[in-house]
């Protein structure tokens, strides 16, 4: 049974994390979750849902669907899976995703899970092109294996309970999951994406190695480039013409009260320069 069949129980306090019932913010989990939720609830009534937002390698220029695919599972009544598709899945990022996102911030996680949905879908296709099969893609075990990933590299000791019963740490998690995927992989006719599956935990893992971060869809790089950008100034010849007058009026004032022997070599030029944009304005009167 793959990591989208299992469901997981851990205790919030033993990392950090901290429940807030009666919250009136959504955690992105929370968020995704529903749009899960939502897409197999309309497909109960609109069969025609999961075929259109699936990830096909025939149709691959259908650039929504590298997104959608991600957000959507098989029906209720499918003879193979049927529920356990969407609960294993929503069930497993519910539990392990949290302290993820805590840890990593709802934007970036976002961001993560996100492009964890696309680079698992490529990685089904690609190998889907070299074999030389026909493939359709749904579900998000793919970017849901990269959430585990994070956690099992995060938290490697901490205890899972597997069907709420069998206690494990959580890198021995990571080691079923790989036990798991090749067993697919050497299963005829397995319905099972383990291709999905591998290339979410191998983005997991570069992810973390490497010490990535994608920011807010990468808009974050946008705006730090913004700011890095010098600012324009913009030349106003009446604000240059006022501030010479009022330099010249101190200048003037000073020469009043304390004599002409008082002025700086500065303030002497400032003078000559207002006498110079005086006679200027005579001149084109």
């Amino acid at each position: 049974m793959g990591i989208e069949n299992r469901s997981y129980y851990r205790d919030d306090a033993d990392y950090g994390y901290t429940r807030q019932f009666g919250s009136n913010s959504w955690s992105m989990i929370s968020i995704i979750i529903a749009i899960n939720v939502g897409v197999f609830v309309l497909d109960m009534f609109f069969p025609a849902v999961k075929d259109a937002l699936a990830l096909k390698s025939d149709r691959v220029y259908f650039i929504w669907n590298w997104l959608t695919y991600g957000f959507t599972h098989a029906p209720y009544n499918d003879p193979s899976i049927g529920m356990w598709h969407i609960l294993g899945n929503m069930l497993t990022l519910f539990f392990l995703g949290r302290p993820v996102e805590q840890r990593m911030g709802s934007q970036e996680f976002l961001s993560f899970y996100l492009v964890a949905v696309v680079v698992s879908g490529l990685g089904a296709v690609v190998l889907a092109w070299l074999s030389g099969g026909a493939m359709s893609l749904i579900g998000a075990s793919g970017a849901v294996t990269a959430v585990v990933a994070l956690f099992i590299m995060w938290f490697p000791h901490q205890k899972l309970l597997i069907w709420g019963i069998l206690p494990i740490p959580a890198w021995l998690l990571g080691v079923l999951m790989i036990a798991s995927n090749l067993g697919y992989a050497f299963t005829p006719n397995s319905q099972v994406s383990w291709q999905a599956h591998a290339m979410g935990a191998v983005f997991g893992f570069l992810y973390l190695k490497n010490g990535w971060r994608l920011g807010p869809l990468g808009l974050d790089r946008v705006k730090e480039l913004s700011k890095n950008k010098p600012k324009l100034k913009l030349h106003d010849p009446d604000a240059k013409a006022q501030k010479l007058q009022a330099e010249a009026d101190r200048i003037l004032a000073k020469i009043n009260q304390l004599g002409e022997s008082s002025l700086t070599s500065g303030e002497r030029r400032t003078l000559n320069k207002y006498s110079q944009s005086l006679r200027k304005q005579r001149d084109e009167s």
